[in-house]
């Protein structure tokens, strides 16, 4: 006989549940380590370590130079690790919950996204490196992240369907979906600033060379990312304040809004780090994964924030006897 626990959403899981809760939860960790990667392919210069797409310099195997062996392992983990967990995600979730929406069609999303990046990681490579490719790969690759956070939250927490009716008053959940946006901005602003070559025009923080709104391009370009950071930072510590506040929230909400304000305020001391420190590589490379794990965190909080405790997905929920 079916029985569910309240505030939880599955008690005693059955094996399958399990298993799509365990692969969920290394598919997201294998997708953030594979944008880590790639930062670091990308700020070390090595994007052109194998000028050809899908071969390295026409073979299988990269020669043993240090461009190429960091770009073609970039491309092996996309290839052979992240690919094939993200397919044996959706084939779980059509397998076994293919009535379950709020699981099916972010499987669909993330399998077009996937190959969306594919196409992109290739013409990245065969243009040369062109900055809007460059930056619109990292756009699907966050959003392709966001697809596999939300698999992973309904697979522990179940569909969202909003807290409304419990919490009428309660303005966190649609300040945390706000500020997914507002991440997601700051992230394609950043990109944008690599895209157009503006990293390193402005040596000095919080300003641009003691310039408040810089006249030439490239500093005010530098110069609005950090405006907006100022901005969507703002919005965000905010919205997650009332998250990590708030005594009745769920511990997991709890804990990810305390990460992402944590995380973001880290994430802003390592850019002007970065700058003070005139641009060392790791410095750069840490901005990028934080600026993703950042992300990662507020999607996670404001999934989470939107599932209602005690609703379950059909056949999913836990036994007794």
């Amino acid at each position: 006989m079916a029985s569910t626990e309240p505030g939880s959403f599955l008690h005693d899981p059955h094996r399958t549940h399990r298993w799509l809760r365990s692969i969920s939860v290394i598919t997201v960790v294998a997708a953030f380590a594979l944008v880590v990667l790639g930062g670091v392919v990308r700020v070390t210069g090595s994007g052109l370590g194998c000028p050809d797409w899908p071969l390295c310099y026409g073979n299988v195997l990269p020669p043993l130079e240090f461009a190429a062996i960091l770009e073609y392992s970039h491309r092996f983990v996309a290839s052979v690790v992240v690919g094939p967990l993200i397919i044996a995600t959706c084939v779980t979730i059509w397998i076994s919950y293919r009535s379950e929406p709020w699981l099916t069609i972010p499987s669909i999303l993330a399998v077009i996204l996937l190959i969306g990046q594919a196409l992109l990681g290739g013409v990245t490579v065969l243009q040369e490196l062109p900055g809007e490719i460059v930056a619109a790969h990292l756009a699907v690759a966050e959003a392709l992240l966001a697809c596999l956070v939300l698999m992973a939250v309904v697979a522990f927490k179940g569909p969202l369907v909003g807290r409304e009716a419990d919490a009428p008053n309660d303005r966190f959940p649609a300040l945390a979906l706000w500020s997914v946006l507002a991440i997601y901005l700051l992230i394609l602003s950043g990109s944008f600033v690599t895209a157009t070559d503006s990293t390193r025009v402005c040596a000095t923080w919080p300003l641009c060379q003691g310039e408040v709104f810089p006249k030439d391009m490239e500093p005010a370009i530098n110069m609005g990312h950090r405006y907006v950071a100022l901005l969507a930072g703002l919005f965000v510590l905010y919205s997650v304040h009332l998250g990590f506040r708030g005594r009745q929230r769920p511990k997991d909400i709890r804990m990810l809004s305390m990460s992402v304000a944590a995380l973001l305020m880290i994430q802003v001391l390592v850019g002007a780090v970065a700058v003070w420190t005139q641009f060392p590589q790791w410095s750069l490379a840490l901005h990028l994964a934080l600026g993703s794990l950042v992300w990662i965190c507020m999607t996670g909080t404001a999934f989470a924030a939107a599932t209602r405790p005690g609703r379950l997905i059909p056949g999913i929920r836990g036994t007794s006897p």
